[in-house]
């Protein structure tokens, strides 16, 4: 592989002047230290949300591998991710574990790219600090941060026979890092640097992934389990999320005027895909391969979301780290082109390190996520240890994951600590439906507790009456606590967990 020194074309452009300065050791030194202060700091004061603390639930609960692979089954997701979370279990204290386990993923991803990568230092240091790198892959903990590590590491590794064991590793993370590394795989075809092992392993890791997340019968996604409204969605509906979704790549700030994670840049997310579009075309001129494998990654995101389930945001951005590291590859080639050392390239470079720099921030001081507040008001008003209920289910990891609490399912004897993907919430199809469920679990229960992210007015006090609302984090997830059934009294419980129930193969595993 060329070292970075070697390959990295002088500056003459807009970074001239810092990159002149960072050629000066001493500044360069400060520059790095300055990041790794920046980055731990953001891992180890983020506050996780609701799907960091479900994948660390997962892992640490499950008392076996097979319970483990039967509980993925609801989550579509490979068991890579969670095997990190579970082996830093081994040494850690549960509160540790989600911010070791990014820590680690950013001592390879930031190291690759400040001392293995073929840009420039001024490149270097600005792709280090992008919101894509330092905030959305690194700070959240998820396996997306794992995904990230180990595609920089491929790019690092990519001369070397060692690199087929990252790309047969990346489809156990996540599907979309399993088309990431098929892509992989088609470059290195190209190449004619084919390793028939190495392919080999790359399918047998793929077919073992996929057998993973082959879905439970009784398995209703996320999508379907919100529906409100009966009947299919219209398709124009996810084709224009994935419109505006592609929008908010180029400069990621997400939010726009109206700053909040996971939304779309406003005002420009409408019409901000065509510069998007029109950046992965610049940036793989020449390089017709690499051009088709860029568009046919969003291509693939269309249809998926058109075809299957509407994909993320935080799942669309990997088209941008795919363009990454097309550039990457492009640059350490023996025919790098003009057009990744190009104005727009830097320019892009510039915008993306300074939407991390504001995220970063505004992160800091709203705080990612508010479920830790959640907890002190409960704490304060003597109520932990009383009957919750979470109704949507899916905000209970936040707070399951900071405390013991165990949530009771409305409608169902059972109790939960994070969510099973296994029921539609028919309790929120309308208002009579959410107040029969009620008047059934206080007929039931008694008197008790609900959270959730929903606000519930015009129903009767004596039914549910709220106690706090707790102001959203940077994540936009509001907290609302209520007393259900006020005038009653609790009655005892002793109920088992729901994944038990719902599977008889599991009965007793917790």
């Amino acid at each position: 592989m060329q070292s970075a020194l070697h390959s990295a074309p002088q500056d003459t452009t807009i970074l001239a002047p810092m990159e002149k300065a960072l050629a000066r050791p001493v500044i360069w030194a400060f520059a790095i230290a300055a990041l790794a202060v920046l980055q731990l700091a953001l891992i180890w004061t983020h506050k996780p949300w609701g799907d960091e603390y479900q994948a660390a639930l997962l892992a640490v609960e499950a008392s076996s591998q097979a319970e483990l692979f039967a509980w993925l089954r609801y989550e579509g997701h490979p068991p890579a991710w969670y095997w990190l979370l579970q082996a830093l279990s081994l040494a850690l204290p549960f509160a540790l574990i989600l911010p070791a386990a990014a820590t680690l993923c950013a001592i390879i991803a930031q190291g690759v790219i400040l001392f293995a990568s073929p840009f420039s230092r001024s490149e270097r240091l600005l792709l280090a600090s992008s919101q894509y790198v330092a905030f959305e892959f690194l700070t959240i903990s998820r396996g997306t941060s794992l995904g990230a590590a180990l595609v920089l590491a491929t790019l690092a590794t990519w001369r070397s026979r060692w690199v087929w064991l990252i790309i047969a590793a990346l489809p156990l993370v996540d599907f979309l890092f399993g088309v990431i590394s098929g892509v992989f795989v088609i470059l290195k075809w190209r190449e004619r640097d084919l390793a028939w092992p190495g392919v080999g392993l790359w399918l047998a890791g793929s077919a073992f992934a996929g057998w993973s997340v082959i879905p439970a019968p009784d398995m209703v996604s996320a999508f379907d389990a919100v529906q409100t409204q009966p009947g299919p969605t219209p398709l124009i509906e996810p084709l224009m999320g994935w419109f505006m979704k592609m929008g908010s790549l180029v400069i990621p700030f997400q939010g726009g005027i109206a700053p909040q994670w996971n939304t779309q840049v406003a005002p420009i997310a409408g019409i901000a895909w065509i510069a998007l579009l029109g950046l992965c075309w610049h940036l793989t001129k020449g390089f017709v391969w690499h051009r088709l494998m860029i568009f046919g990654f969003f291509g693939f995101t269309l249809v998926f979301s058109l075809a299957v389930y509407p994909i993320g945001l935080r799942h669309v951005m990997l088209g941008c780290l795919l363009l990454f590291a097309s550039v990457w590859l492009q640059r350490q080639s023996e025919r790098p082109s003009a057009s990744e050392t190009s104005a727009p390239w830097r320019i892009w470079l510039v915008a993306l390190t300074l939407s991390g720099l504001a995220t970063a921030t505004l992160s800091t001081v709203r705080g990612f996520d508010s479920a830790d507040r959640v907890i002190a008001e409960m704490e304060s008003r003597d109520l932990v240890d009383k009957r919750w209920v979470a109704l949507p289910e899916w905000r209970s990891p936040a707070i399951a994951g900071r405390s013991d609490i165990a949530f009771q399912r409305l409608g169902k004897d059972c109790l939960f600590r994070f969510v099973r993907w296994d029921h539609a919430l028919s309790a929120l199809a309308s208002g009579e439906a959410f107040t029969q469920a009620l008047e059934a679990d206080i007929a039931a229960h008694g008197r008790g507790y609900l959270v959730s992210d929903m606000e519930f007015n015009g129903f009767d006090p004596d039914l549910i009456a709220p106690i706090v609302s707790i102001p959203r984090g940077y994540n936009g997830v509001d907290y609302h606590l209520y007393v259900i059934g006020r005038k009653t009294t609790e009655k005892p419980r002793d109920l088992p967990f729901c994944h038990s129930v719902n599977n008889p193969d599991l009965a007793g595993s917790s």
